[in-house]
């Protein structure tokens, strides 16, 4: 019998009455499938939660004859994480130079902590106790802020950027300013009740503009600084941060899972090829361009049991061994899996 005539039957034969469906495989592919799209469905649906919410956030602005600020800050803050109470909090300040007026401190500051960091200037405040997930809290305090006055030619201009907060929404905010005739303008800001007015809502990493322009000659004598152009790249909204690595986080593992999806449907897809499983011993006959050893031997035994007769027997055993050192040497013609992809030729 010629030695192609005898794998034709041995791939006819063995593979196709032998081969067992991957049921495990088929399961682990399911099963990796809906972990991929959970994990992107959960990440791209996760909402993160702050820590903190500031109900109400106000701030009074009232320049002085010398041209410092005196600032009145009051906030409404309420804690939200269950896991860990709130005992103190920071204010970034516009600059170092400024003054905390001691008995302006409500009952609920127990003491304050000028401090700066990297080039950003804050006031940590502690608390007179702990208040815990639900809590409603309000404090207030007031400072003499200096070197915000900026010379304009023969008039004078403030700008003020109030502290913001990457990780807490603000639900309402009002910015007020003292108005009086020397004012020329204030960007964005409506007059009311004698005083000049912004208002509204911030997420997590917004901030607000204070831009007031005022006369020539309103703060003559006064000492004044040079403006230094804001740079805001420090905000940034730290829950949106947070949620978008999760989701490339997300993709990331999805991607590594493909490589693992590529080997598990690359099984199932040899049994629908023909190419199946060899019973027994849980192997595919092919993957990836290499046979199975299994596969070879058991190949091998079939053929010099059927290649026998008349003397044939040897002859069919030294085929089967030149053909298999051939391609353990390595990518000879004779070695390719010609048959792996395509049904068995029948050579005659």
């Amino acid at each position: 019998m010629k030695k192609g005539r005898v794998n034709a039957e041995y791939d006819q034969q063995y593979t196709l009455e032998n081969r067992t469906f991957p049921t495990k495989k088929a399961a682990l592919l399911v099963l990796i499938l809906v972990i991929q799209i959970g994990f992107i469905v959960a990440a791209f649906h996760y909402e993160p939660k702050p820590q903190d919410i500031i109900r109400e956030y106000e701030i009074t602005v009232t320049p002085q004859e010398d041209g410092s600020l005196d600032i009145l800050y009051r906030f409404v803050w309420e804690p939200m994480d269950a896991w860990e109470d709130l005992t103190w909090v920071e204010i970034g300040m516009a600059n170092g130079d400024y003054t905390v007026y001691a008995d302006s401190l409500s009952d609920t500051i127990l003491h304050y902590t000028p401090y700066s960091y990297d080039g950003e200037v804050y006031l940590e405040l502690d608390l007179d106790r702990a208040y815990t997930s639900g809590e409603v809290l309000e404090f207030s305090f007031m400072v003499n802020q200096h070197r915000m006055l900026h010379p304009n030619g023969d008039g004078y201009y403030y700008r003020f950027v109030p502290g913001w907060f990457n990780a807490t929404p603000v639900d309402k905010y009002t910015f007020r300013w003292a108005a009086d005739d020397r004012i020329q303008s204030a960007a964005d800001a409506r007059l009311r009740d004698g005083y000049y007015l912004w208002k509204g809502s911030l997420a997590c990493g917004e901030y607000v503009h204070m831009n007031v322009d005022y006369q020539p000659g309103a703060f003559d004598g006064c000492a004044t600084a040079p403006y230094q152009l804001f740079d805001d790249s420090g905000a940034y909204n730290e829950l949106e941060d947070n949620r978008n690595a999760l989701i490339a986080l997300a993709i990331v593992v999805a991607v590594l899972l493909v490589a693992v999806q590529v080997w598990v449907i690359d099984s199932v897809v040899s049994y629908h090829r023909g190419r199946g499983f060899i019973s027994g011993h849980g192997y595919y006959i092919h993957t990836y361009g290499r046979s199975n050893p299994f596969y070879i031997r058991a190949r091998n035994r079939y053929i010099s049991t059927h290649s026998g007769g008349s003397g044939h027997r040897g002859g069919g055993c030294a085929c089967a061994c030149a053909c298999a050192c051939a391609c353990a040497g390595g990518g000879r013609a004779g070695c390719s899996q010609k048959d792996t992809y395509a049904p068995p030729r029948q050579n005659t």
